[in-house]
């Protein structure tokens, strides 16, 4: 018998101990039921329930295709950077299932279940004696919302409570129980980093539990008690540091998610740190207390806590039972005590940083996943600490009392928590609109694009500025075997390049016109419509939720470029803009399209954006046609912003189907959109920028 009472000689787990059998056969039947219970809520209508495909989730599907494709690697530079683990797991699945969302969903509902299974011995090497303790921690997983939402969804951050369980039971084992398991704590430590961004905290809260234990005096500070945890930090560098090569060569990734995000970005503290810290701080204490929700319908019915109201009481009392002993451990009557508490507090206290250090979306109970294994503790610590309190007063009245206060009345706690959870995820959660946070708009349109005639081809404009990467991975991830079918097209000085390419061999294109996407703005200086008009013919339009649908007939061969302004103007407009150069064909046809091109480069600081009225004049002096638009730089920048280079803005101008035959002047008026006053440029404020025949 060891004299360390939180070192129990074997902890059997799932082997009935000699003379004991009938309970632990009824805690074997237990367990079974409670996974069985989690596999089932999981599992239920999981291949339409979420519907559609978000796209992180199919982007982590399109690195899975890189892996089946022999494209190994270790990072993807894919939604902000995707660490490896996932999208290799998940191969796998996709090998088997094919390229349907269920391939990326179902292995989370796997490792949503082996996490309700792993907290078990995790709870019971912490808390040896209360058996109960662990199936209740069991069962708050298993049905609560918070846990059910995300092993539900393809998101790569499902198995960051798995490995971190899994981590701290062998860290448990070997560093406190100086048993064997202290390179297989390292191997779940290293998955978990590479599992996840949030995951490189876990690291932080074992070496902040070591560090307080070593101050603490926990039990002498002895090379015996302190071997277990240096080969466990030997062990993880080394299994870590193919990434830390990686991010040594390419230093931009480790931090290109974080820092978009970071509480130290002006764009989120908007210049007030301390007060937009205790914000997020509040909001994400308060999700955990039962009063603040996630209002992101992706991963929650919006507003609905990560701890339901029901279990917040019991996780306050655990915590504060966890304080209090965890100070305790700092005196000397407490040296011999269980760090037990003291785990739980850093490792709770650490895991919260992910979301405390990104404010966008606070609570954010996705980048909170890493606190929820010792959440659950804290839930069944209080929850045990409760009954026992009731089975103490009851202790003088009938027998059956206090075991209805230790498990019946828990029984129904959980039995409450679990038909909330259903009403709210099963019932009121598919009540919400899914089109943006599923992407259902582009699960239909990957389906129209799959049915499409063979000579007709998409094309999808970009936005420049939101990268190269920032494509709609969940066409990417569902049409990965019609790559040819779409095009996507980076509206900038290659798009004529670029959209010959996507007609080649086609009679039509079809334009997405994104309508509430981050592309939405791909097309605001008319490029695409302006070459589209030289060589094809508007046939139709169709509107959906999020993206409307120009149909344009090609001429046979057509081939789209811009034209490049080679006419000199000259004009210098209140030595603020200058009208370098333009484009302007000789002729044009009534009914037809007029291209005009022009270059302009700004001469000194503008406080105001500037718009420019391109006009076409009949031989009479009449004005046929006029477009108004604001000037914008390539990146969209209004000339307020403008870097100190030339610009060159594209405009059709309608030809009216009766105009006459004859010479038509083409003018320009640039203007401040505050006042309407125009630039003028010697002494004239509309500017003649040619003719063009009309026949």
């Amino acid at each position: 018998m060891t004299n360390d009472p939180f070192k129990p000689a074997g902890v059997q787990l799932f082997t009935p101990a000699r003379g004991a059998g009938p309970t632990h056969r009824y805690l074997q039947i237990a367990i079974l039921l409670i996974l069985l219970l989690a596999a089932f809520v999981r599992f239920y209508h999981l291949p339409t329930l979420p519907p559609g495909l978000n796209f992180d989730e199919a982007g982590n599907g399109v690195a899975a295709l890189d892996v089946l494709h022999g494209d190994f690697k270790i990072w993807w530079r894919i939604g902000g950077g995707k660490e490896p683990l996932w999208p290799y797991l998940i191969a796998a699945s996709t090998a088997l299932l094919g390229r349907v969302p269920l391939a990326l969903r179902w292995p989370a509902a796997l490792t949503g279940v082996l996490t309700v299974a792993a907290v078990y011995p995790l709870a019971r090497v912490l808390f040896p004696r209360r058996r109960e303790l662990a199936l209740w921690a069991m069962l708050g997983l298993a049905l609560s919302e918070w846990p059910l939402h995300f092993s539900r969804l393809g998101f790569r951050a499902v198995l960051l409570p798995l490995l971190s369980a899994l981590a701290i039971y062998f860290l448990w084992r070997s560093f406190i129980q100086h048993r064997k398991g202290a390179w297989l704590a390292a191997v779940f430590l290293a998955a978990a980093v590479y599992a996840y961004l949030a995951g490189r905290m876990l690291p932080l809260a074992v070496a902040g539990f070591a560090a307080l234990l070593w101050l603490a005096d926990w039990r002498q500070r002895t090379v015996r008690r302190w071997t277990p945890l240096l080969r466990l930090a030997l062990a993880f560098f080394v299994l870590l540091l193919p990434l830390i090569i990686y991010f040594a060569r390419y230093p931009a990734d480790f931090s290109a998610r974080a820092g978009t995000v970071s509480i130290f970005n002006p764009v989120w503290n908007q210049g007030d740190l301390t007060g937009t810290a205790g914000r997020v701080l509040a909001l994400s204490l308060g999700t955990f207390a039962g009063l603040t929700g996630d209002a992101n319908p992706l991963v929650n019915l919006p507003g609905q806590p990560a701890v339901s109201l029901l279990l917040a009481p019991f996780l306050l009392v655990g915590l504060g039972l966890s304080l209090w002993r965890a100070v305790r451990l700092f005196t000397p009557a407490g040296r011999t005590k269980n760090p037990t508490y003291l785990l739980l507090i850093v490792w709770g206290s650490v895991m919260l940083l992910p979301a405390l250090l990104a404010p966008e979306g606070a609570p954010h109970h996705l980048r909170l996943l890493g606190a929820m294994i010792p959440a659950y503790l804290l839930v069944a610590l209080g929850l045990v600490t409760v009954a026992d309190g009731l089975a103490r007063w009851l202790a003088g009245r009938p027998a059956r009392l206090p075991v209805v206060a230790r498990f019946v009345l828990p029984a129904v706690l959980f039995a409450a928590v679990g038909w909330q959870t259903g009403q709210n995820y099963f019932v009121r959660w598919p009540q919400t609109d899914f089109t943006l946070p599923f992407d259902l708009y582009a699960t239909r349109l990957a389906a129209d694009i799959a049915r499409a005639d063979a000579r007709a081809g998409y094309v999808l404009p970009m936005d420049i500025r939101a990268g190269a990467e920032a494509r709609h991975y969940t066409l990417d991830y569902l049409l990965a075997d019609t790559p040819a079918a779409y095009t996507y097209l980076p509206v900038g000085d290659d798009a004529g390049a670029i959209l010959s390419r996507a007609a080649a061999g086609k009679d039509q294109l079809k334009v997405v016109r994104w309508t509430a996407d981050k592309h939405r703005e791909a097309d605001a200086k008319e490029i695409v419509t302006f070459l589209l008009a030289q060589a094809g013919r508007l046939t139709g339009q169709e509107s959906f939720p999020v993206y409307n649908i120009e149909t344009y007939a090609l001429r046979p061969g057509a081939t789209f470029v811009l034209p490049q302004p080679n006419r000199p103007i000259g004009a210098n407009f209140d030595n603020l803009l200058q009208l370098d150069a333009v484009y302007l064909p000789p002729a044009a046809a009534p009914g037809g399209w007029l291209p005009l091109a022009m270059t302009l480069s700004p001469l000194a600081k503008m406080d105001t954006d500037t718009k420019a009225s391109v006009r076409l004049v009949s031989p009479a002096g009449e004005r046929l046609a006029q477009i108004d638009r604001t000037l914008l730089h390539n990146f969209h920048q209004g000339t307020s912003l403008w870097p100190p280079e030339p610009v060159t803005e594209y405009y059709l101008l309608p030809v009216p189907p009766d105009a006459a035959p004859g010479d038509y002047a083409v003018t320009v008026v640039f203007y401040r959109p505050d006042t309407l006053a125009p630039l003028v440029a010697a002494g004239q404020a509309e500017v003649a920028l040619g003719t063009v025949r009309v026949d």
